[in-house]
């Protein structure tokens, strides 16, 4: 390959319309029109080695003459080159397990679901013993295809060894300029730090769902009971189904934002068989078209969700069409994981409650109290999955890294999770870094906003314009750089922890 940057280049924009454009069909319920692995093939400079190799060569080319923007676009692209070798690796396995998970046909009571069906069935089923029963369906599923998720997982030693890593770990830390060991270090400071708030709330989630059921050691509650308590059931009649959409439009509305970004969003919110349970936004063209993706459906959680994907989706539709391509397509991902929470958490602000989602006092208390405790389960659960995936892609997919899933697991949420889960549980890339550094970026955002603009910040244009200036810079900062220009202090993950633990002691 004689230009295996220029050609990279000419072909990146269209490259990455066409796979989110796969992944927004796929969420949509809607027929695919090729697979990943003809995408790859009609693309090879994208996954190519001989493209990393000479992103690699320019970067000190680029430092030498002090062209930061360049050197900036470089290592993004070394990223998204190392990330696509790996996909396209993993591309027979991942298209062999979405035919398997779609084919599915799990017995279950007198019937059959699919592997979708049954997992979006647990945490909505209210009858305890038929969730247990929905979860070992689910979870034996997973175990007895162990050997097709553990093929995926392989790839990620193939493609260390294709670029020349010494090991993926070292790999990944190289492209994403993230030092694993002391986010590592962070995440089980955090998990230590928010134990005995966590539990305490755990036991009144526990009982609301069940009044037998009690956390590990000395009861017996499992995974799908958290799930179960996490969709905060009794709460229901506040967050209806039909309600949530409005609100949030209500609210863009009023604060300055066009709900579709004067129509670069595009939202599907229609009812659909085979439509994705939880709301997805894929960006076909950044900032022209960003799909959202949307199956309405009551509670809490749901509202959540859907802020979470809105705060991706206007991130990407404000994105300054003057950047060079790679700032406007490539990035940090923890930056737009940050901004989607800074959405997301909303739901703890009281205020918003009552005057978007409208709830009287009592309840948007007890609202964003339940709020905070979702978000502190997900970031237990996070915490707890660095250290394990850092053990798996070490060590690879065997069955003592099951056993590892499971104990890490239940320390982390004290319920009992099921062993089958401990490939599935599992996104590519170490993409829980990204997560974890966008909850600790979060932590910088909102009391920036609320120091600059007051508490109800989510209602001043003057913040809406801050934000904006943020969205349209793209990829041009990692968190890092953004959470020191914005606060001028380095992330950390345990005040990301202190914060949620202190709204749950309010």
């Amino acid at each position: 390959m004689d230009r295996p940057l220029p050609l990279l280049r000419e072909n990146l924009d269209d490259f990455l319309a066409a796979l989110a454009t796969s992944v927004w069909r796929s969420a949509a319920g809607r027929p695919q029109e090729f697979s990943l692995r003809e995408l790859y093939e009609d693309s090879p400079e994208i996954a190519s080695a001989e493209a990393f190799a000479a992103a690699t060569e320019a970067v000190p080319k680029a430092q030498a003459k002090g062209d930061l923007l360049a050197v900036r676009r470089l290592r993004l692209l070394r990223d998204f080159i190392a990330t696509q070798v790996e996909e396209a690796l993993a591309a027979p396995e991942a298209e062999a397990i979405a035919q398997l998970e779609t084919r599915s046909s799990i017995p279950v009571d007198d019937g059959v679901l699919s592997f979708g069906e049954v997992l979006g069935q647990i945490p909505h089923e209210g009858n305890r013993t038929r969730r247990a029963v929905l979860e070992n369906a689910a979870g034996g599923f997973l175990w007895d295809n162990r050997g097709r998720y553990g093929a995926r997982h392989e790839a990620t030693f193939r493609v260390a060894e294709k670029l020349g890593a010494p090991s993926y770990l070292a790999l990944r830390e190289d492209v994403s300029g993230i030092a694993l060991q002391p986010l590592a270090e962070a995440a089980a400071q955090t998990l230590r730090a928010t134990e005995d708030a966590y539990r305490d709330v755990l036991s009144y989630v526990l009982k609301k769902v069940e009044p037998t059921l009690r956390p590990l050691p000395t009861g017996n509650a499992r995974r799908h009971d958290l799930r179960a308590a996490t969709q905060v059931p009794w709460m229901h009649a506040f967050f209806r189904r039909e309600d949530g959409l409005p609100a949030v439009i209500r609210w863009l509305g009023e604060w300055g934002f066009h709900p579709s970004a004067e129509g670069r969003i595009r939202l599907d919110d229609e009812t659909r068989p085979g439509k994705v349970a939880r709301p997805i936004t894929a960006s076909v063209r950044v900032p022209h078209e960003v799909r959202l993706v949307l199956q309405p459906h009551a509670g809490l959680d749901a509202l959540g969700s859907l802020l979470h994907e809105y705060g991706h989706a206007l991130h990407h539709a404000h994105v300054s069409e003057q950047l060079p391509l790679e700032l406007r397509r490539l990035g940090d991902a923890s930056v737009t994981e940050g901004f989607a929470t800074l959405f997301e958490r909303l739901l703890m602000d009281e205020e918003w409650l009552k005057r978007y989602a409208r709830l009287p006092t009592s309840p948007a208390r007890d609202a964003a109290r339940m709020a905070a405790f979702q978000a502190l389960t997900v970031l237990r659960r996070h915490c707890a999955r660095l250290g394990y995936e850092l053990s798996l892609r070490t060590s690879g997919p065997s069955s003592e890294r099951a056993e590892e899933y499971v104990d890490t697991q239940r320390q982390a949420l004290f319920v009992e999770p099921h062993r089958g889960f401990f490939l599935f549980d599992v996104d590519p890339q170490l993409y829980v870094t990204r997560y974890l550094r966008g909850w600790a970026l979060e932590a910088r955002l909102t009391p920036s906003l609320t120091g600059r603009f007051n508490e109800d910040w989510w209602r001043n244009p003057s913040a809406r314009q801050w934000l904006q200036g943020l969205f349209a810079r793209g990829g041009t900062d990692d968190a890092e750089t953004l959470s020191q220009e914005i606060s001028g202090k380095k992330l950390a993950l345990p005040e990301a922890g202190d914060r949620l633990v202190a709204l749950l002691n309010r």
